[in-house]
């Protein structure tokens, strides 16, 4: 989702558990699925487990897979912290007539040393209209995350959110495996800035923000704003 800037740090999450977990998973959990990195050129050099995941990439009604469970307790603190962060009068407005925030994605996704994912844009309804979060599990220093102009190292452990209507990218340059777990979480009903702008009488769909979704540059609503 778009927002002014380029990274927003939500907080910090004590991962302990998480690393465990993840520390205890097999070469052949890691190998059980690659269509991520097939379906998607920009992640050749990945490895994905789905916890919550469709290949649709629905906005509702996500789908859990046996994986959640390992992690559904270990990741309650990030969810009670999405919960209270996400709380600005619109948002809360939303919630009590739509219903609650809910993770639509949760996968845990392997960069390998000397890989690249290059400069691309999210595009479709859904990563448009969902906040993308990213938490560090394990990382390096020479793990570099870059949005638009400004290029971060996020720590193991910081909840960040990125702006993925800018392009964006990373690389690990280090000698270790960075492995993020990355959350896609929707506030029911929240429009987007192309949205309230286009069509604010109307609430974002699939329909009405085709054009906006699927736009090859980079949104330019909040900028005309200031």
């Amino acid at each position: 989702m778009n927002f002014n800037g380029n990274f927003n740090k939500l907080g910090d999450i004590d991962i302990k558990e998480l690393q465990e977990i993840v520390s205890n998973l097999s070469e052949e959990d890691w190998d059980s699925d690659n269509w991520r990195q097939k379906q998607f050129r920009a992640h050749k050099y990945t490895q994905t487990i789905s916890l919550i995941f469709d290949k649709d990439f629905r906005h509702n009604m996500p789908t859990k897979h046996p994986m959640f469970e390992k992690f559904e307790q270990a990741l309650q603190p990030v969810i009670k912290l999405l919960s209270s962060y996400y709380v600005s009068q619109e948002q809360q407005n939303l919630i009590q007539k739509y219903g609650g925030g809910y993770l639509i994605r949760t996968n845990l996704v392997r960069l390998l040393p000397g890989g690249d994912i290059p400069f691309h844009l999210d595009k479709n309804f859904s990563l448009s209209h969902a906040h993308r979060i990213h938490l560090p599990i394990f990382t390096n220093d020479r793990v570099l995350f870059t949005v638009d102009t400004e290029t971060i190292n996020i720590q193991e452990g910081e909840l960040m959110e990125i702006n993925n209507k800018h392009f964006h990218c990373v690389s690990n340059d280090g000698d270790n495996i960075r492995t993020h777990i990355i959350l896609d979480y929707v506030i029911p009903g929240e429009m987007c800035c192309c949205g309230k702008r286009a069509h604010p009488n109307t609430q974002c769909s699939p329909h009405n923000c085709y054009n906006f979704d699927n736009a090859p540059n980079v949104c330019t609503c909040l900028v005309d704003a200031v």
